[in-house]
């Protein structure tokens, strides 16, 4: 048997078809995954006096909305002056920036994320199949 895949919907409309309940749990995962990789890269570019704010940075896996998986990354309310640090609009004036530099990383290596974090998720999908079966 051979199958072609030249793209995100094709793998997601041949998983749907094999198997959806699969499907939605590995692209959820997927979602999320890439969702953590814009955190750690917030995390990088955050000041160092920021201590709280990196504990405070998270990916929150949201509720499916029509079909369309979402995950978000999230500041807790304790940090609330990271809007300071994003936006420059403290006392000292300096602009950090992190989200915005992290969400272009993400943009610049979009597809390179997805098939490394899609991958990642397949194999541990996989691994976890073999391991009931056995």
């Amino acid at each position: 048997m051979k199958v072609t895949l030249t793209g995100i919907d094709d793998v997601n409309a041949m998983l749907e078809k094999i198997a959806p309940r699969h499907a939605r749990n590995i692209m959820r995962a997927t979602i999320h995954g890439m969702a953590g990789s814009i955190r750690d890269d917030a995390k990088k570019f955050m000041s160092e006096d920021t201590g709280t704010m990196k504990k405070a940075t998270k990916a929150k896996r949201e509720r499916a909305i029509r079909g369309y998986l979402w995950s978000t990354v999230r500041v807790h309310p304790d940090a609330k002056y990271w809007r300071y640090r994003e936006y420059g609009q403290g006392p000292d004036g300096v602009a950090d920036a992190m989200f915005m530099k992290a969400v272009e990383i993400y943009r610049r290596d979009m597809d390179r994320n997805f098939v490394e974090q899609f991958g990642k998720k397949w194999e541990a999908a996989l691994a976890r199949a073999a391991k009931r079966a056995a």
